[in-house]
C-alpha cells in the first residue's frame, strides 16, 4: 500500500510503499477514505514520544481518520492512535484497537469532514462541557482547529463567546479557554481575566486548569450530530491526495488539512 512516512525521527515526510498491515487479535483493519493532519502528528515525527513508547519505521503518522472496516463493510471514523507508534492514518490501510474512540460514519457525512473531527472536535467539546454554567467565555487561539470548533460549540450551547487572536487585548469573562500559551507565565497572565480557566498546554501550577482530551464514541456521535444539524462547520483549508501529501506539515494558515486516499 501507499503511505506518507518518515524514515527516522525528524526526517522529512515522503511517499513510500509499505506492506499492508495485518490486524492482531482485538484489532480492526480499516481501508481509509480520509485522514486529517494534527499538530500532534508533527510532534510524533520529531520524537515527542521517543524513549517513552515503542516506534516502528518507516514511521507513518496520523491519528484521525474515516474509512471502512475490511470484512464487515462498516463505515467508521475516530482516533486510530495505538502502539507501537508509526502505524498511523497517513496511509491507505490502518489497523486500530477495537476499543479506540470510534463511531459509525453516517452516510450523509462527508468522510473528509468526519476525519477532521475527532481530536480537535472532541477536545473542543470537552473544554466547553468543562465550563459548566459559565455564560461568557474568552477563547484564546480561536482560529485554530480546536479554537474554531470551541467557538461554535460554545455558541450552540448558548454561551457568549469572545474570540481572541494572538496579541489581542483580553476582557473580563466568566471563563477562559487558552489554546495558545506555551509557558506558565503567559497562561497565568491570561487567566487573570476569568475566574475559571483551562489550557491545553499543561503549563499551570493548578492541575485543575490543565486539560487532556478523553475520546469516546459518544463524543464522536455528538460531534457528527452537530455537523449534520448545521450547528458545527468543519474548517477544511486543504484536501490533498495521498500521493501528493508529503508537504502536509507545511504551514497553510487556519483550517484543517485532510489527506484524501
Amino acid at each position: 500500500m501507499w503511505a506518507i512516512a518518515a524514515a527516522d525521527f525528524g526526517a522529512e515526510l515522503e511517499l513510500v510503499e509499505v506492506p499492508r498491515p495485518a490486524p492482531e487479535p482485538g484489532q480492526l483493519l480499516v481501508r481509509l477514505f480520509a485522514a486529517s493532519v494534527n499538530p500532534f502528528d508533527r510532534k510524533v515525527v520529531n520524537g515527542m514520544l521517543r524513549g517513552s513508547t515503542p516506534h516502528r519505521f518507516p514511521l507513518v503518522p496520523g491519528t484521525d481518520g474515516a474509512g471502512e472496516v475490511e470484512g464487515s463493510g462498516e463505515r467508521i471514523f475516530g482516533t486510530f492512535f495505538h502502539r507501537p507508534v508509526g502505524g498511523g492514518t497517513y496511509a491507505e490501510y490502518v489497523t486500530v484497537p477495537a476499543e479506540n474512540a470510534l463511531a459509525p460514519l453516517p452516510e450523509d457525512l462527508d468522510p473528509a469532514v468526519a476525519a477532521a473531527l475527532p481530536t480537535a472536535g472532541m477536545t473542543a467539546l470537552q473544554l466547553v462541557e468543562s465550563l459548566g454554567t459559565a455564560q461568557s467565555v474568552l477563547i484564546v487561539g480561536a482560529t485554530g482547529g480546536v479554537g474554531s470548533f470551541a467557538v461554535q460549540i460554545a455558541r450552540a450551547a448558548g454561551k457568549r463567546v469572545v474570540p481572541i487572536g494572538r496579541g489581542d487585548s483580553l476582557v473580563e469573562a466568566d471563563a477562559l479557554i487558552d489554546l495558545v500559551s506555551a509557558d506558565r507565565s503567559s497562561f497565568e497572565a491570561n487567566a487573570r481575566y476569568a475566574p475559571l480557566a483551562f489550557n491545553t498546554n499543561y503549563v499551570s501550577a493548578d492541575p485543575a486548569q490543565n486539560f487532556g482530551m478523553k475520546g469516546s464514541r459518544e463524543a464522536l456521535e455528538r460531534l457528527a450530530s452537530l455537523v449534520r444539524a448545521g450547528d458545527l462547520e468543519v474548517p477544511i483549508a486543504r484536501r490533498v491526495p495521498l500521493r501528493e501529501a508529503a508537504d502536509v506539515f507545511a504551514g497553510h494558515g487556519p483550517g484543517k488539512t485532510v489527506i484524501i486516499m
